[in-house]
């Protein structure tokens, strides 16, 4: 493996701003670079100016979600640095949507940070529906890598295992969401449908909501969206819940998906144990 690479991941959000997916995924991307010997800083979006990127020298660049990354600066970053997009969603359309469109196929004139994509080192996808879809709008077949998976710290590992071995409630979760995308109505009416008794949780702290879903003997998923992976399916498979959910989830299509509980952890934790060296691949 390569060592002591210069990294700079920018972002819109970390996890001091709020703990969400994208944000914890990211920040076990930046503890995992550092523990393996590269340096390795962050910057958000809305911070990442023309001056600061002029002034940084030798440094790899990481852009996970760039919705604040000013145009002058993206332009900037396509023309002259080293980077590549580690993909959270599907910015190559505005409202990240290609469910919208028959087959996912985005019309050419609504594409959008085509260049942005195109100039990059690598695009990083989480699922390999993630990368056909990609694919299929950007023709980016050389560029893009899938990690097939997410990343979680010790703490959500520990919690995991504490779940997998728990007395189960013999219901069915569904999440509840603000976002329409997310489908929270369209997942009841699964549970309803296939007379599943279930409990829609929620709770703002992302370490009690999984010690609420592992609970939990199944969990219902209908989005609206193609998920990058859906980070909640692979929890609810660490800790022992069957999944109900649709061909829109893009871990349903990695091969790893038919593991379950301590498998299911041990296949993650190998994951996150191979993301510096695959990280630093991208950029030798």
């Amino acid at each position: 493996m390569s060592e002591g690479l210069n990294f700079c991941i920018i972002s819109d959000f970390f996890v001091d701003d709020f703990v969400g997916g994208a944000a914890l995924n990211d920040e076990e991307i930046y503890n995992q670079l550092k523990v393996n010997g590269h340096n390795c800083i962050k910057v958000k979006s809305k911070d990442c100016t023309l001056d600061f990127l002029k002034n940084i020298k030798n440094y790899n660049f990481i852009v996970s979600n760039f919705f604040h990354l000013p145009d002058e600066v993206k332009t900037f970053i396509q023309d002259n640095l080293k980077y590549s997009v580690y993909a959270h969603d599907y910015k190559f359309v505005a409202h990240t949507n290609p469910a919208r469109y028959e087959d996912f196929e985005v019309p050419k004139e609504e594409l959008i940070n085509v260049d942005f994509y195109n100039n990059s080192a690598a695009i990083v996808c989480q699922s390999s529906l993630q990368k056909r879809i990609y694919d299929l709008n950007l023709n980016v077949e050389n560029k893009t890598k899938n990690f097939s998976g997410n990343l979680w710290n010790d703490k959500c590992f520990q919690i995991f295992e504490d779940k997998l071995n728990c007395k189960k409630n013999d219901k069915v979760a569904v999440v509840k969401s603000l976002y329409p995308e997310k489908g929270t109505p369209e997942s009841i009416k699964l549970c309803i449908n296939n007379g599943f008794d279930y409990e829609v949780i929620h709770s703002q702290d992302y370490y009690d909501f999984l010690n609420i879903l592992g609970n939990f003997s199944a969990y219902s998923f209908v989005p609206f969206t193609p998920e990058t992976l859906s980070r909640i399916c692979v929890e609810s498979k660490m800790m022992g819940l069957e999944i109900y959910t649709t061909n829109l989830v893009g871990a349903t299509y990695e091969p790893w998906f038919s593991l379950k509980g301590e498998e299911m952890i041990n296949e993650m934790k190998a994951r996150r144990e191979s993301c510096a060296e695959f990280m630093a691949n991208l950029f030798t």
